[in-house]
């Protein structure tokens, strides 16, 4: 399965105020932005599943600063989905949706993101998503019960 993640609000402060995960100085100093508290460990607990580990930004970040900025985390993204990649792959097909975010364009199986915009086109466009608020503790536990109730759902469905 392939779970991706936002990263402003989501997984970065992005203008929120959460907790985050304790940063070297050296990282801070070089620019290298704080990931949210629980990110790490809820990435490495989907690795340990066999799942790959996605980010899908709106954001123009570079993929190459995205993949260090979970690399200097101990973290290997397998992919990476901004908004230049997104536009791109999007731009020519006439029978997807226009929207912010469209998962299932990269094979894209679960979203974890905090905006209520993208919930209402999941909806709309009939995409899993999983909606954190920025203001949530309980971020990490949500996700994984929700992740848990989706490979339920799964397995009823394989052969």
């Amino acid at each position: 399965m392939k779970i991706a993640f936002d990263l402003d609000g989501t997984l970065i402060t992005g203008g929120y105020t959460f907790p985050t995960q304790r940063t070297y100085a050296l990282l801070k100093a070089c620019g290298v932005e704080a990931l949210r508290k629980g990110t790490i460990d809820l990435m490495r607990y989907f690795q340990q599943q066999g799942e790959e580990v996605w980010i899908y930004t709106t954001s123009y970040r570079s993929t190459f600063y995205i993949r260090l900025l979970f690399g200097l985390h101990g973290i290997f993204v397998n992919g990476v989905v901004n908004q230049a990649v997104h536009n791109q792959r999007v731009k020519d097909r006439t029978d997807w949706p226009r929207c912010s975010k469209y998962p299932p364009a990269f094979g894209i199986d679960l979203l974890v993101d905090d905006q209520e915009g993208v919930k209402m086109e999941a909806e709309r466009y009939g995409f899993r998503m999983i909606w954190i608020k920025p203001e949530q503790d309980d971020w990490t536990e949500k996700v994984i019960h929700e992740y848990r109730k989706l490979k339920k759902e799964q397995d009823k469905t394989s052969p």
